[in-house]
């Protein structure tokens, strides 16, 4: 009897329940659509811009309405009476700790923090953030909402499913407590970041932390520089000291670097084909994904070709080519008769410049030349090597004048043309106009042109012997450019 006077009482109650419930569906805004979100979150300021990604502002707050209260009370009833799927809770299918959808959340320059992110359940971001050796970093992660979360640094090449076991630093775990950790830096360059929720069913809202606490001085660049060589082979020039002095310069400040070894001169297809696999030794020394080029002369044209024609678009952040003849060299189409003019007399003059002497090496040059004739770069090479969008294209060249010029207060000459390259800077300015003695102004702008160096173009690779015009200094336009590479995160 007591029995059935409880189960008559439980009737009587679950009546005006079941009704609130019904009118509470009837007075509310229609269902919202599977797979919406059904959560207002305030994270301060997000902007997005692909790889770049910067996300700042306070700790992220939710509010969940009311339909999607009544909706997850539906789902739980649902699983519980075994009708349901996934988690038990929300209907949503169960995470695979071991397969969480990665997410690319772009680079943290430094001195920056990234503020009340937000993960999603069964995800994993991957930031990016540079240190250069010889320095040491402070990571903190801080908990701001939700689960806990773990963060670990490794090399930016290292697969994602291999990034947990090959971490450079021990788990930086943030609970109740802020976690953090201690990094000497092994190598200058980049490093990945990777960060994911303890439980992996859940959201997680952190803070992220990285700053500079010892050999901050020193400097990187996000990915190594590869310095590529033009034309070599004349007095006290070779390929490992082409570039005077600049490789001992962006050491010494920190700068990950490579000088590429091409041959003296050749045809771009071969000195291009040359190029790649030193491209891709840098990427394996420095554990890097991308590398940035910085070509002079017939060294920016090699690079264009091992970009577009062989396919290393994708393994370089940003071309820099500095006094390279984009659309040819004039001197060259004289030498081999492709333009009117005294061929024999031009062609000496070219092969003694560059100290071709053998036949073998003559017919090298030849194909050198060939290579940056205006004929070649204009109707042939320029069409089959167009820009690659993932690449940034930077230029810059030189600008110099004759002795007369120079003499001539009124033409504001700042640079004499070293007698070198007195004859063919003649030829170029009565044919073509302001030049560097080699390569005109007009040739050299590519991409993202960025001005003239006082400069003709022995002296634009501080040559020879570090001896150039006074007003040009080569080792500060080489430091300017690295450090520019770095400011614009290449």
């Amino acid at each position: 009897m007591k029995r059935l006077r409880l189960a008559g009482i439980a009737h009587r109650l679950a009546q005006p329940v079941a009704l609130a419930f019904a009118f509470a569906a009837a007075c509310s805004d229609p269902a919202t659509p599977a797979g919406s979100d059904t959560e207002t979150s305030t994270t301060g300021s997000v902007a997005t811009t692909g790889d770049d990604e910067a996300t700042t502002g306070a700790a992220p707050t939710s509010t969940t309405s009311t339909i999607s209260t009544i909706s997850t009370i539906s789902t739980t009833a649902n699983d519980e009476s075994g009708s349901g799927t996934g988690d038990g809770t929300t209907g949503a299918a169960a995470c695979d700790p071991a397969d969480p959808e990665l997410a690319e959340r772009g680079f943290i320059p430094r001195g920056e923090a990234r503020l009340g992110v937000e993960l999603e359940r069964c995800g994993e971001h991957r930031w990016y953030f540079a240190a250069p050796s010889e320095s040491t970093v402070e990571v903190k992660l801080t908990r701001t909402d939700g689960a806990s979360s773990t963060a670990a640094i490794a090399y930016p090449d290292e697969h994602p499913s291999a990034v947990w076991d090959a971490a450079l630093t021990a788990p930086i775990a943030s609970g109740l407590l802020p976690g953090g950790t201690i990094f000497a830096v092994p190598r200058s360059g980049e490093f990945a970041l990777h960060v994911r929720s303890d439980d992996p069913e859940l959201a997680a809202g952190y803070d992220l932390e990285i700053r500079c606490i010892l050999g901050c001085e020193r400097e990187t660049t996000r990915f190594p520089v590869v310095f590529v060589h033009g034309w070599t082979g004349f007095e006290k020039i070779g390929p490992l000291t082409y570039f005077y002095g600049v490789a001992k310069m962006v050491e010494a400040l920190g700068f990950p670097h490579k000088i590429a070894i091409l041959d003296p001169y050749n045809h771009t297809k071969i000195r291009g084909a040359q190029l790649t696999p030193q491209i891709d030794a840098t990427l394996a020394t420095w554990r890097a994904r991308k590398v940035n080029l910085l070509g002079h002369s017939q060294g920016g044209i090699d690079s264009r070709y091992a970009i577009s024609t062989l396919g290393y678009g994708d393994r370089v952040s940003a071309l820099m080519t500095i006094a390279s003849p984009h659309r040819g060299t004039f001197v060259t189409d004289l030498a081999l008769g492709l333009a009117p003019g005294a061929v024999e007399d031009v062609v000496g003059l070219l092969l003694n410049f560059v100290g071709a002497f053998s036949a073998q090496e003559k017919s090298d040059a030849m194909a050198s030349f060939y290579s940056l004739s205006e004929q070649h770069m204009q109707n042939e090479f320029n069409p089959a090597n167009p820009d690659d969008p993932r690449v940034k294209y930077i230029s810059y060249t030189g600008r110099t004048c004759s002795a007369i010029d120079f003499l001539d207060g009124e033409k504001n000459c700042q640079d004499l043309v070293d007698p070198l390259i007195g004859w063919s800077h003649g030829i170029l300015a009565d044919s073509r106009g302001a030049n560097d003695g080699l390569v005109t102004v007009e040739s050299a702008r590519w991409g993202d042109y960025r001005g003239e160096m006082i400069a003709d173009h022995i002296d634009e690779v501080g040559q020879i012997l570090g001896l150039t015009d006074p007003k040009f200094d080569h080792i500060a336009f080489y430091r300017d450019r690295v450090r520019e590479l770095a400011a614009e995160q290449h």
